[in-house]
């Protein structure tokens, strides 16, 4: 089956529906280096972390600096930490050589501009993809990316660029970017993602989830994986 994130969440009710909904992994953004509406602290995230049952994947959204980056998975110890910002290729390496040794597991986003370039040191995606399979993250989270919102977008990834990276990645690979229950069910048709990342599309309002939403979502990844 298509593994399900559902990203953003900021109150234990939202952390609680996913759950409740079969989710497999749930996403907390925490000290990201840009304003973003989804943003908590280290202390809200460890009260909504330590809610979430184990057979439930936590992850931890971040970004910036190495050192803050490992600083804020040490201090959560999540069973993620998804890396979303403009990390280099040297950053990514030594965040993942130290978590690994404390269990922690990374994903790297790939972001994809308009143009269907990589937002990264690396932007042809099928480069960047071979080049990030041999940084010893566990997987590519393919997502769409605009100079005004560095995630949550709401704008779907081009599909050429995805299926472009999946090809060339030895790694898992996560579609995200503008999914919702109403397109969800064609995107996993015609991408064939090892997993699914929603945020927006599940939203009322930024920080708000649609527990029916969350619901249907659930469904149709079911109906067509």
């Amino acid at each position: 089956m298509v593994r399900v994130k559902v990203c953003g969440l900021m109150t234990e009710r939202d952390t609680g529906i996913c759950v409740d909904a079969g989710v497999h992994a749930v996403g907390f953004v925490i000290d990201y280096p840009e304003p973003v509406p989804w943003n908590l602290s280290r202390d809200e995230a460890a009260m909504l972390i330590s809610k979430v049952p184990p057979y439930v994947c936590t992850c931890v959204v971040t970004g910036g600096a190495p050192d803050d980056v490992i600083e804020t998975a040490l201090a959560i110890r999540p069973d993620l930490l998804q890396l979303h910002h403009r990390e280099s290729l040297g950053d990514i390496s030594r965040i993942v050589k130290r978590l690994r040794t404390e269990g922690i597991k990374v994903i790297k986003a790939l972001r994809i501009r308009a143009d269907g370039l990589c937002d990264f040191e690396i932007e042809n995606p099928a480069e960047a993809a071979r080049t990030l399979s041999e940084t010893g993250v566990l997987a590519i989270l393919v997502d769409s990316f605009t100079e005004a919102m560095p995630g949550g977008t709401g704008i779907s990834v081009d599909l050429a660029a995805f299926l472009t990276v999946k090809e060339s990645s030895t790694l898992p690979v996560i579609l995200a970017g503008g999914l919702d229950p109403g397109n969800v069910g064609g995107a996993i048709r015609a991408a064939r993602p090892f997993g699914v990342d929603v945020l927006t599309g599940v939203e009322i309002r930024p920080g708000l989830k649609d527990a029916d939403k969350i619901r249907r979502f659930m469904r149709e990844v079911v109906k067509h994986s």
